[in-house]
């Protein structure tokens, strides 16, 4: 059975592993061998990791002692509007290992953030998604705000901006 709960240190070799498969092989279907190579060569580091995530709040979904996938929230900020402020987050990472895609993990820990987000008072979440995660956005009620182009390491990976409006 899967359980979803928070990130912690021990967790890290696993995450790290976890987003290189989920690129080199998860992500076959969207982007090419170069470009997938440009995104993630191999595994980052540890420190790398724990420095990304520091400052977020990260869940992780496990099963049998297997981390199936992570999804983290970068902290809340005040976004002005016409006439109000409200507060705004963005989606760092969602990412599934391929031996998990399309049993629900994702769902499981979007569902967890979402719920986080609306405890917290969060009205806008926003994120940068690839072309597979697009797709799983969108059936959360994401709007696609722009389509991105980033040069890296020779190649342009191909992103979207996108946001949801919480009630």
């Amino acid at each position: 059975m899967m359980n979803v709960r928070l990130f912690n240190a021990q967790d890290v070799d696993q995450l790290a592993t976890l987003f290189h498969l989920s690129i080199s092989q998860g992500a076959s279907g969207h982007y090419s061998v170069e470009e997938r190579a440009a995104w993630s060569a191999s595994p980052r580091s540890h420190e790398n990791w724990l420095s990304r995530l520091q400052p977020t709040t990260t869940w992780v979904a496990e099963e049998g002692g297997i981390i199936a996938g992570f999804i983290n929230l970068k902290p809340a900020k005040l976004k002005p509007s016409d006439n109000e402020e409200w507060l705004s987050a963005d989606i760092d990472c969602l990412f599934t290992h391929p031996d998990f895609t399309g049993r629900g993990v994702a769902t499981a820990l979007y569902k967890d953030l979402q719920e986080f987000a609306v405890a917290q008072q969060i009205k806008e979440l926003t994120v940068e998604a690839s072309f597979l995660a697009k797709l799983f956005f969108e059936k959360q009620g994401y709007e696609v705000l722009s389509k991105n182009q980033h040069p890296r390491a020779g190649q342009v990976l191909v992103n979207f901006s996108m946001r949801k409006l919480l009630l």
